[in-house]
């Protein structure tokens, strides 16, 4: 006996549904939502596994300087503060108060990362707008340690322009490269000696290299994009 099935019309101002294109729809959410986490972790991915790694070699315990030659800088050290902002952004604060006259600004070029007289503003804790010269740490051409700090992004975003990505490359420099300061009439050259990955409440990296070293540390978070890490590329004067 053949089975009749009735199906009764939907009443006039009711929607029918279009399984279909809702289906499309969400798949075509989906598929942005899976290609920005793609966007974003890729970069990450692919710093963790060939960029690290080519950091951390270069740290070496015997070069360039001997440990016991590095000198505590109790001054500086015992000033300085790690705080931790509301979006989870640790930084280097201090209380310090550097005597004497110094000068307020200089002007940094790094050729190879197209990096041209970026300003950098003495003794200040932000970079929002400019580099950051570390309150206290010695002035380029001093004996100490000049302690720079500059932003980061994701890699997509690199600008040596844009003072908020300007570190994003800094992971490219190698032993050997050039870095120029200009400050007043004075040039000081100096060579990239080695870099490394620090935790972020590591503030021994401020401190001077060794008694004598006129030295020049370069940091911003990495991977480029996260705070998670931090990378420092230390130079020594020519």
């Amino acid at each position: 006996m053949p089975i009749a099935v009735y199906i009764k019309a939907p009443p006039k101002g009711i929607k029918v549904r279009n399984i279909k294109r809702e289906r499309a729809f969400y798949g075509f959410i989906t598929a942005i939502g899976v290609s920005s986490i793609i966007f974003a972790a890729w970069p990450f991915i692919i710093w963790q596994v060939k960029v690290a790694p080519k950091l951390t070699a270069k740290a070496q315990e015997s070069a360039p300087i001997p440990s016991s030659q590095v000198l505590s800088a109790k001054t500086i050290l015992q000033s300085v503060q790690v705080v931790k902002d509301p979006d989870g952004f640790s930084y280097f604060t201090t209380n310090l108060k550097p005597q004497g006259q110094r000068s307020a600004e200089f002007s940094l070029t790094i050729p190879k990362l197209k990096i041209d007289n970026a300003q950098v503003k003495v003794d200040d804790l932000k970079f929002d707008n400019n580099l950051a010269l570390f309150p206290g740490t010695a002035l380029p051409g001093e004996v100490g340690n000049s302690f720079i700090t500059g932003h980061s992004v994701l890699p997509e975003f690199a600008n040596p322009k844009n003072y908020r990505a300007i570190f994003t490359n800094l992971s490219d420099l190698e032993i050997g490269d050039d870095i120029k300061v200009d400050m007043g009439n004075k040039t000081y050259n100096y060579t990239v000696q080695y870099s490394k990955i620090v935790d972020p409440k590591d503030t021994s990296v401020i401190a001077p290299i060794s008694a004598n070293g006129r030295n020049l540390t370069l940091m911003t978070c990495v991977p480029p994009g996260t705070s998670i890490k931090r990378l420092v590329i230390i130079a020594s004067l020519l």
